[in-house]
């Protein structure tokens, strides 16, 4: 009889927790839905997806296949998005995300997983988001994503 007990309530909360579960990875997965939006089309509020102390990787792959991380500040990160959103919106450059995967983690926060294909290549590159709630919604803490773009390189 206990038992019935204790397993009813595991039951009950557990069905309970579940809602609150899906609804978060809901809001997760908008937030990068809306993400790629607001990177697609250039907007200024961009950076306000990103804690201001976020940790940005790029993971260069060179011209001989080797690869090199580099991080840099949030503060390069704002004014690299600055200087090249007015040759990327003429362009028209754009990021198309694929193969997305969204993983809680101990944490509690999100590792979004993807495949992103940049502009007119033919290949998608390994990228991915850690993102954490805060009373402002969800934030990227960590951005890594793999480029062919040898600027990345120059730490200047």
């Amino acid at each position: 009889m206990f038992k019935k007990i204790i397993l009813m309530l595991v039951l009950i909360f557990g069905f309970a927790i579940a809602p609150v579960n899906a609804d978060e990875l809901s809001d997760v997965q908008a937030f990068f839905e809306n993400y790629i939006k607001a990177a697609n089309s250039y907007s200024k509020t961009l950076v306000n997806y990103y804690q201001p102390d976020a940790k940005i990787i790029r993971v260069v792959i060179k011209p001989d296949k080797t690869t090199q991380s580099v991080d840099f500040p949030m503060s390069r990160y704002k004014n690299e998005l600055r200087k090249s959103a007015p040759l990327a919106r003429l362009s028209r450059y754009k990021n198309t995300y694929t193969d997305k995967k969204f993983e809680k983690l101990e944490n509690g926060d999100y590792k979004i997983s993807a495949l992103r294909t940049p502009n007119n290549d033919k290949k998608g590159l390994p990228f991915h988001f850690i993102v954490t709630n805060t009373p402002d919604g969800w934030k990227v803490k960590e951005e890594l994503m793999h480029t062919t773009v040898q600027k990345f390189l120059n730490t200047k």
